[in-house]
């Protein structure tokens, strides 16, 4: 008995492995995740902002205002998810130390027109606007068409000259940096344009 004892437990062993490995069935099923596309919200809107910056021109001391408001009166743009943005709308007031006003304007995307793309007529907005420099007698101010949340834009230099008319043109030198730029090279050599200052 004390012989058989060992090939009896080594039988139920080999009994209970066999069982279950045969109760574990292979799959090969793969799991994954069904990619829902985000559902548009309301309009979004761009934080409204202004910045003041003084500064000397010409030998004499001015202000700059720079305030850009989200316009529902404007085209809002749409994405290809259907999220619809509101585009901005940017007030440009250049005072003198006396507090007379000496530029008065605002600023939508159509002032750009002529200088960006049909595809950011369509789907871009007025976002970055900013004081940069004064240079060559001109206020010189940093402006942007982008695409709403992305990184996506196309950078834009406005001067204001002496006489109160701007002038625009694409920003070459950030152009030639932004190495995934949509921007299309045909309006590339556009040069400053007068306008009349409106003012």
């Amino acid at each position: 008995m004390k012989r058989q004892l060992p090939l009896i437990v080594f039988a139920l062993l080999a009994g209970i492995l066999v069982s279950s490995c045969s109760s574990k069935k292979k799959r090969n099923d793969i799991i994954t995740t069904k990619y829902e596309k985000p559902a548009p919200q309301g309009p979004i809107r761009t934080d409204n902002y202004k910045d003041v910056k003084e500064f000397k021109w010409l030998d004499r001391s001015y202000v700059c205002t720079v305030e850009r408001i989200a316009d529902d009166s404007l085209a809002m743009v749409q994405d290809e998810n259907g999220q619809k943005f509101v585009d901005n709308r940017v007030k440009v007031v250049i005072s003198r130390a006396d507090g007379s006003v000496f530029f008065n304007r605002e600023f939508t995307k159509a002032t750009f027109s002529s200088y960006i793309t049909d595809e950011y007529r369509q789907y871009g907005i007025l976002e970055g606007f900013v004081f940069d420099k004064v240079e060559a007698g001109e206020v010189r101010f940093a402006c942007s068409v982008s695409r709403p949340q992305s990184d996506e834009f196309i950078p834009l230099i406005l001067a204001v000259t002496r006489m109160g008319d701007i002038a625009i043109q694409r920003d070459m030198r950030l152009d030639a940096e932004l190495e995934d730029s949509p921007v299309s090279t045909e309006e590339d050599e556009a040069e400053y344009e007068e306008e009349g200052s409106g003012v």
